[in-house]
């Protein structure tokens, strides 16, 4: 894949867009120290080469009433792997199967409002006689486990922001009850987190005020971050290692995880429940990278030998797994990724 040249001015817009979709470009404009005019040429030129291909709004699967995401290991021989594929797509009560690299032949995700559901569902996924064994890791919150500013954009250095370990989300979160108007705004900046605060209203009809009122209420709980996305191809990145961890006494949690977030590219963390405590997704450049990555790890004390597997790298990240929530109380058959179309932002105020 030809990757686009991007100089230091490039990836400064491109970290700013990452940690916050919404940022005008006169903000961006004087961070770089350029015109408005040639923020908004370099903008839609990161569109047109397809670094940029989304700008989304993360969306609270807890706050929906979805208090547990669960991956799914399935196992079965690969014989059957097509007719299994096949059998997985027509579950309603999970989403996103991928085919897997590791010791799974596929993995996939399920949205529970009760964990007392997650039996039944495996008992139905083993009843299958192609399905050999299906093994299942609780993710512990589905909010503020990826890391933006993590992420090397070359030629810039990684960035010197203190990252840590960020609190539990799922804990006590009463569900919210959303009514019309928030779920059509929600799902309208879920999908194209630019859009101009006029234009939701004349969608939905409302005035610009109420939508920005509403707006910022849904933000402190609803709608956690608002990001573009990025083909990470186009950054140079073309590998994904996907970590599994097991730590050996649970009250170093917190220290092992920081030590995993001075690593650069670690991009994902998740905490689990399961036979691992941590997920841990790191971006490579390159399968060389990974020695590198590997004797970092091994440097960090009080966590057993690491589960590696590697996967292509994703074409969209972060992820916007939750988003298709908004649209039904139900649980959804997929969990896609949001895109929306280069468009200027209005102020904010």
């Amino acid at each position: 894949m030809n990757t686009p040249k991007i100089d230091a001015t490039d990836a400064i817009i491109l970290q700013m867009l990452l940690k916050e979709a919404r940022t005008s470009f006169t903000d961006i404009a004087k961070e770089c120290h350029i015109t408005v005019g040639a923020v908004r040429m370099r903008y839609k030129r990161l569109w047109r080469e397809g670094v940029i291909n989304g700008e989304v709004t993360l969306v609270n699967p807890h706050c929906l009433g979805y208090r547990h995401i669960v991956d799914l290991g399935i196992l079965c021989d690969s014989e059957h792997e097509k007719e299994v594929a096949a059998y997985l797509e027509s579950k309603s009560k999970i989403a996103q199967v991928v085919t897997h690299m590791g010791k799974y032949s596929f993995l996939a995700k399920a949205a529970l409002s009760d964990l007392n559901k997650l039996s039944s569902i495996i008992e139905d996924l083993e009843s299958n006689p192609k399905i050999k064994h299906v093994d299942s890791l609780i993710w512990a919150e589905a909010i503020n486990v990826e890391f933006q500013s993590n992420l090397v954009i070359k030629p810039l250095p990684r960035s010197s922001e203190k990252l840590t370990r960020p609190a539990l989300t799922n804990v006590d979160q009463v569900p919210i009850k959303l009514d019309e108007i928030d779920r059509k705004i929600s799902m309208i900046v879920a999908n194209n987190a630019r859009t101009p605060f006029r234009h939701i209203a004349e969608a939905i009809g409302i005035s610009t005020k109420t939508v920005i009122q509403r707006y910022r209420k849904l933000r402190e709980k609803v709608l956690t971050k608002s990001t573009i996305t990025v083909d990470m191809n186009k950054l140079g990145y073309t590998a994904l290692a996907d970590l599994y961890i097991k730590v050996i006494n649970r009250s170093k949690l917190t220290e092992i995880y920081e030590q995993l977030l001075q690593i650069p590219n670690v991009i994902v963390i998740i905490r689990t429940l399961g036979d691992y405590d941590l997920y841990v997704a790191i971006a490579l450049e390159d399968l060389s990278k990974m020695f590198d990555v590997s004797e970092q790890i091994s440097k960090i004390g009080g966590i057993e030998k690491p589960y590696f597997f590697l996967t292509r790298m994703v074409p969209c990240w972060p992820f916007n797994l939750f988003a298709p929530m908004l649209e039904s109380e139900a649980l959804p058959k997929y969990f896609i990724n949001g895109s929306s179309k280069p468009e200027e932002l209005e102020p904010l105020q």
